[in-house]
């Protein structure tokens, strides 16, 4: 049996390590820290008992690699899928207003609710037309055709007006990029609009968890791996790679211990791999040496309880504020505490965010709600809490996007897994997961042929 070392117990290690354990490989996965989950767990709240997501997490109906990973796992159960596509928005100008889409064929049904949507120029929403040509283009092409645009310069080549970028198309880009439509990369919103709106109708529905993102899958893909012979060990501190000769021969631990395996995979984030590589390989090679411009994006999450219930909403957009996200965890969660009301707010590219304290983020968030909601002018905010994860995702750019590195590495039994790595996708949890099956998928080949 090929033994298979994976450092990192996020996401991509996870779902790396249980496809490889499911194909016959002796797994043994490697967590620094007590607990698994990467940079997508959840954390008791030692004063309010509330299971908190360290950030919120929206996923759509395209995810399938995810859906695979969570249905090998039998987690789906706990996920929420809308019956059809709904995006409800909040503005001080025009209220309340929602984006439906009917139930007809991909992208028509994306098409058939803009034109629904209130405080959208019947003009814009014919420009919008031309956001839809634009998909159709193959994804060999995306590079060589908006390769070297921004998300901001592509939407201004297809004419959209500066109210539609605004109030649509910016919530959406900022939203699953995590970084300024002025910066990011217009192939990688592309890709994701073409994944959510041009194949089913079903895969541009958004998807919620029932539960904290813990429970959701760390201790079910534990189980799993140690059920299939496999092994999975936390506070492992790994200090680094031992490479030489072209091949990995091992990792050493920091109290010296070496274990050794066939195969390697790394599912740490960019920023932690290299203090684990050799120094000659990170000057020398130019695999390495490209993805060492990368740099982070944060996101700060605030979560506020009110005394009183204050929307219905169970999760909204919000524009012309500050935070751009709210999520109700009465509805998601189906919490039984009916006298007050949990809500989750998300600032997303958070960069001069994430500098202020926390109580000047929570007097923002406050602010920012009581414009929005009515009802909260009259309502008391009993518990605050602020998670600002300084490095929630890797920041997409258009001087970047080139460097992301592969999942083979020149190593020859070395592989890289992640969501920083070059999936075709932004930092999601689609990505992350894509990029741990594509590891397993590239040892499972590799020993067979």
């Amino acid at each position: 049996m090929k033994k298979v070392l994976i450092i990192g117990g996020g996401l991509a290690g996870l779902s790396a390590g249980v496809a490889l354990a499911e194909a016959g490989y002796k797994v043994h996965l490697l967590e620094r820290r007590a607990f698994l989950g990467g940079r997508a767990y959840s954390f008791i709240d030692q004063i309010s008992g509330e299971v908190i997501d360290n950030g919120q997490h929206l996923m759509m109906g395209c995810y399938r690699e995810t859906f695979k990973f969570f249905a090998k796992l039998n987690t789906l159960e706990q996920l929420r899928f809308q019956k059809q596509s709904r995006v409800d928005f909040l503005d001080e100008q025009n209220g309340q207003t929602t984006l439906l889409c009917p139930s007809w064929p991909a992208p028509l049904h994306l098409l058939a609710g803009l034109f629904r949507l209130k405080g959208i120029s019947f003009a814009d929403k014919i420009r919008a037309l031309l956001i839809g040509s634009a998909l159709q283009t193959k994804n060999g092409k995306l590079a060589s055709k908006f390769g070297k645009l921004t998300v901001d310069e592509w939407l201004d080549s297809c004419n959209q007006s500066s109210l539609m970028k605004e109030r649509f198309w910016y919530p959406f880009a900022i939203a699953t990029l995590n970084e300024d439509p002025k910066v990011a990369p217009a192939t990688l919103l592309i890709k994701v609009l073409q994944q959510a709106f041009a194949g089913t109708k079903e895969d541009s529905t958004m998807v919620t968890a029932k539960v904290g993102l813990s429970e959701l899958y760390t201790e079910q893909a534990k189980n799993f791996i140690e059920s299939h012979s496999g092994q999975v060990t936390l506070r492992a501190n790994v200090t680094k790679f031992d490479i030489t000769n072209n091949s990995c021969q091992g990792v050493v631990l920091k109290d010296n211990n070496v274990l050794n395996a066939d195969f390697y995979i790394s599912a740490v984030p960019y920023f932690a791999l290299q203090e684990l590589l050799p120094t000659d390989l990170l000057k020398e090679s130019t695999y390495f040496k490209q993805w060492q411009s990368l740099s982070s994006a944060p996101i700060v999450s605030v979560y506020l309880w009110f005394d009183r219930k204050i929307t219905d909403l169970g999760f909204a957009g919000m524009l012309g504020t500050h935070l751009q996200w709210m999520f109700n965890k009465d509805i998601l969660f189906a919490r039984s505490k009916t006298e007050e009301q949990l809500l989750t707010f998300v600032i997303s590219a958070a960069h001069e965010y994430s500098k202020l304290t926390k109580e000047k983020l929570v007097e923002i968030a406050i602010a920012d709600v009581k414009r929005l909601l009515p009802k909260a002018s009259n309502a008391k905010v009993v518990r605050s809490l602020v998670v600002k994860e300084h490095h929630a995702t890797f920041s997409a750019s258009v001087l970047t996007e080139a460097n992301r590195p592969s999942t083979i590495t020149p190593i020859n039994n070395f592989f890289l897994a992640g969501d920083w790595t070059n999936t075709g996708l932004p930092a999601t949890i689609e990505g992350a997961v894509l990029s741990g099956h594509r590891c397993a998928e590239h040892i499972i080949g590799s020993n067979n042929s």
